[in-house]
């Protein structure tokens, strides 16, 4: 089986975009087009390997098959449906 390893931390990026106006460029929430990704000062904090498993239920079958914890719906006391 594949292992899967995860690599947790920080860091830093600058975001570089090319706009066609001032007014736009302005715009915190305006997208323009990407230039570059620059990324740098990259911390690591923890890594953790886990085991690729693989995922042996049927996923076309039904809640009932899968093993559900319950075949019905519980009332709630004070419901409407109780007092009916």
């Amino acid at each position: 089986m594949p292992y899967i390893r995860y690599k947790h931390g920080e860091a830093s990026f600058t975001f570089i975009e090319k706009f066609d106006s001032l007014e736009k460029a302005a715009k915190p929430n305006e997208e323009g087009e990407l230039v570059e990704v620059k990324i740098k000062n990259i911390n690591f904090d923890f890594t953790t390997v886990k085991m690729e498993k693989k995922d042996e239920r049927v996923k076309d079958s039904s809640a009932k098959v899968q093993g559900s914890s319950t075949s019905k719906t519980s009332e709630v006391p004070g419901s409407k449906a109780e007092s009916l």
